[in-house]
């Protein structure tokens, strides 16, 4: 196995050890086990457990974003790009439970997500670029757009931490289309 598959191998381990028992419960030496590789070769990849945790994390991280930017350019309008998103993160949540927790468990670490520069800021932005361009456009609330991209957000996070309690609802054709339906009168101009 070349370098790259190692290192993906203890990438793989790593996401499965850490969102099913935490970073701090997970050791190094558990990861090593769980890949199949020496613990020695770990520190080859990962000079310490920390930048494990924020490869592992980054890595998850580029997934989400990756699947959340899936077909919006293919969107007409700026509610129909913020509805798709919509669609794409609760997509993802349910199809890669585990790197969803890691999202999670990463957010809830002491100074992991409040750093300038974050990594949710890059998912932020995005969504502001499409809110200020319904605005521009007078599909969406003449309002200040970073209000509006935080009431979308809001909306957003509250469904995706009620499905992932009961992710069986999201697969509910009327549940989808209800949940686009309060994205579309929350911000829509035509509801002044």
């Amino acid at each position: 196995m070349g370098e790259q598959g190692k290192r993906s191998q203890i990438m793989e381990a790593a996401v499965r050890l850490f969102a099913e028992e935490g970073f701090d419960a997970t050791s190094m030496q558990d990861i090593a086990r769980e890949a199949g590789v020496a613990k020695g070769t770990m520190y080859l990849y990962f000079p310490s457990k920390d930048e494990l945790i924020a490869q592992v994390y980054r890595h998850c991280y580029r997934m989400d974003v990756e699947a959340c930017r899936a077909g919006l350019a293919q969107e007409k309008t700026a509610l129909d790009k913020l509805c798709r998103r919509l669609d794409n993160i609760m997509d993802f949540a349910l199809s890669h439970p585990l790197e969803s927790r890691i999202e999670r468990l990463y957010g809830s670490r002491p100074g992991s997500m409040r750093r300038p520069g974050d990594c949710l800021e890059e998912l932020y932005e995005d969504i502001e670029a499409v809110v200020r361009e319904g605005i521009d456009r007078g599909e969406l609330k003449n309002l200040p757009s970073e209000l509006l991209s935080q009431i979308y957000y809001g909306i957003a996070t509250a469904m995706y931490l009620s499905f992932q309690a009961d992710p069986e609802r999201w697969a509910d054709p009327q549940v989808r289309s209800q949940c686009r339906k309060v994205i579309r009168d929350s911000l829509s101009a035509d509801r002044d």
